[in-house]
């Protein structure tokens, strides 16, 4: 199995495949084996390899995954995603915080690889069955069928080898490819444009926080003075609200 840049790839004709880390030697050793994962007992398919078709297949499947867990009720979150969320009693009936829905399927995705594979119609998957979640990106292969490691790679990207990487790359390839269409972009995609909006939100609070603390410190401030600062400004603002009040 060999490593291969995204950006080597044709993004309209290729397929895909997504998976856990984990499951990586067993591929490199078996190849992909058709079975029913955590994903698709979420729309109660049949033992088969799923695959996507290009770039436009990797973000459909993705929004439609997030899309579904948006819906979930707590006790209905998959036995093998569970781990990823915080939550410490899976018997509630509530549907799942959108918030912890993003949290949790961040972790998940870091946890994935994408693997590209020379898949062929007829051989892998047949023309009739090809709609996995009602898009022709979403390919379902034969049922009850194997494919070869020998037609199998994984991919990468410059920024690393996580399925994250990957739907971020195409993603934000395709915002580049379709200057003025931004919008039409985001609303073919909304729940994986909302997750992706959110992490980079956190991530810019989170660098921002960072710059002014590493700055703080090289003007010789000190942690203990910026936690004294903060409370002094808490203190205050409790003060104006309090003469506010009066």
């Amino acid at each position: 199995m060999r490593d291969i840049n995204i950006e080597n790839l044709d993004l309209n004709n290729a397929y895909f495949h997504f998976t856990a880390r984990e499951n990586l030697p067993s591929i490199e050793s078996q190849g992909l084996k058709a079975q029913v994962g955590d994903a698709s007992k979420m729309v109660q398919d049949k033992p088969r390899v799923c695959l996507s078709k290009g770039g436009k297949g990797i973000l459909g499947i993705k929004n439609s995954f997030i899309h579904e867990f948006k819906k979930l009720r707590i006790c209905d979150i998959p036995q093998g995603y569970r781990k990823y969320f915080d939550i410490k009693d899976f018997s509630s009936t509530e549907v799942v915080d959108e918030s912890k829905v993003y949290d949790a399927l961040e972790k998940r995705f870091r946890d994935e690889i994408y693997l590209v594979v020379n898949a062929r119609e007829g051989e892998d998957f047949l023309s009739e069955e090809i709609h996995g979640l009602g898009s022709a990106y979403d390919i379902k292969g034969k049922e009850n069928h194997d494919i070869d490691v020998s037609k199998i790679d994984r991919v990468e990207t410059s920024r690393g080898d996580t399925a994250l990487d990957v739907v971020q790359y195409i993603y934000n390839r395709i915002l580049e490819k379709n200057p003025g269409k931004e919008n039409l972009v985001k609303s073919m995609n909304s729940d994986l444009s909302q997750m992706l909006d959110y992490i980079k939100a956190r991530e810019t609070k989170g660098i921002s926080m960072k710059t002014v603390v590493s700055q703080a410190i090289r003007d010789g401030i000190t942690t203990e003075d910026i936690q004294n600062g903060e409370r002094a400004t808490e203190i205050q603002q409790e003060k104006g609200d309090l003469d506010r009040n009066e």
